[in-house]
């Protein structure tokens, strides 16, 4: 992750990729699959590869702090370029 953080210029669609982007980077240097991560949130596996994917509708505030959680990262970290 770069140290820029996300900014009134992006439109949704690509604050919603940036946060996939880094979610999925994270997930993978932990060595956490998908299907792991989605047993310890109790999220869908296919909702977190939308939300990998950066093609999710939206994403609520309890699934960003339970991957963050579940991540061992702050919830803020996911939003920066």
């Amino acid at each position: 992750m770069k140290n820029k953080i996300i900014d009134g210029n992006n439109t949704f669609s690509t604050t919603l990729k940036i946060l996939g982007e880094n979610i999925q980077k994270i997930r993978i240097e932990k060595n956490i699959t998908l299907k792991d991560l989605s047993e310890r949130t109790g999220i869908r596996e296919r909702y977190l590869k939308k939300i990998e994917k950066g093609t999710a509708a939206r994403i609520t505030a309890a699934h960003l702090y339970k991957i963050a959680d579940t991540l061992e990262v702050e919830a803020y970290l996911l939003l920066y370029e």
